[in-house]
């Protein structure tokens, strides 16, 4: 029998989405513009290979000229996007749908923009500082506000669906692959300055999320344990450790909550905290590496 008073996680993460809509929606699409600006004006013109799918469209262009690097970023996203479908379902590729949409809409409508904005730089290398951290910020935006553009972040969760590997070490593994083939497509210069834009832009991305590691430890003291644990199951699907607590100045008994959830959802877990228990004590940190723990598929919820 359960003491608590149940929650819908769901609809607290609903009502989360709602409250901050107008403001998520403003950063999703001004992040997708930029990133799209940011590779039609830096990545295209000076064949830099991101570690992403519009790298691999330019690795692709070079060897199929006939073929613009927007209709492979197009192709390539209609595909991953049918993949995440038949793998993922369509809910837990919604974003990725959207993201991978406006992404593909902005490259195309700004692909002549080279022809109107002219950058005159007289070292290779403002280039590339310009490309990393205009493109760091353009992703950090589409981040923050829940999103990612489509691409290699699908490819990373449907293998993380499968391998249960840490999204940020599929990612940099997809990238290191991308960037490879870049430096044959383009030579071992090609692989230099495409590291240096990756650190750039990752970099940023990170700290714009909070921190610069791939997960966050939330110490939680809260009067609300079982709920926050419900909503830490079902939503953030992360395993959590309850620890006992004695207050030195309160002389009060309580729980602590422990958990590691990977850095994307550490917005959405610390807003719902705040949702269901306003006057929670919350410490996060960085986690810079996690070993063992429970599997999502071992995580059981009581129903």
């Amino acid at each position: 029998m359960r003491l608590f008073k149940r929650i819908d996680s769901e609809k607290i993460k609903e009502e989360l989405i709602q409250k901050e809509a107008a403001k998520r929606s403003f950063l999703f699409v001004i992040g997708c513009l930029i990133s799209a600006l940011s590779f039609n004006l830096f990545y295209v013109p000076y064949g830099f290979v991101g570690g992403g799918l519009g790298g691999l469209a330019i690795v692709i262009n070079n060897y199929l000229p006939n073929l613009d690097t927007s209709t492979i970023i197009l192709l390539g996203n209609a595909i991953f996007i049918i993949i995440s479908l038949f793998t993922l379902g369509f809910k837990n590729s919604l974003m990725s749908i959207m993201g991978a949409t406006l992404y593909t809409i902005f490259v195309y409508f700004t692909q002549d923009i080279p022809e109107l904005i002219n950058f005159s730089f007289d070292n290779i290398l403002l280039y590339v500082l310009a490309a990393g951290v205009v493109g760091g910020f353009g992703e950090g935006l589409v981040y923050m506000a829940g999103f990612d553009t489509g691409g290699n972040s699908i490819i990373a969760k449907v293998i993380q669906h499968y391998k249960k590997m840490p999204l940020g070490q599929v990612l940099r593994n997809i990238a290191i692959v991308v960037i490879l083939f870049g430096g044959i497509a383009f030579g071992y210069t090609s692989i230099m300055y495409s590291l240096i834009i990756t650190v750039l832009s990752t970099s940023l991305v990170d700290k714009m999320l909070i921190g610069i590691s791939d997960s966050k430890t939330f110490f939680i003291n809260t009067s609300k344990v079982d709920e926050i644990k419900d909503f830490i199951f079902k939503i953030i699907e992360s395993g959590v450790t309850e620890l006992d607590i004695h207050g030195a100045y309160s002389h009060k008994k309580n729980k602590m909550l422990m958990c590691v959830v990977p850095t994307e959802k550490y917005s959405l877990l610390k807003s719902a905290i705040k949702e269901i228990d306003k006057d929670a004590f919350i410490v996060v940190c960085d986690c810079y590496e996690v070993l063992g723990g429970t599997g999502r598929k071992k995580i059981l919820n009581d129903d």
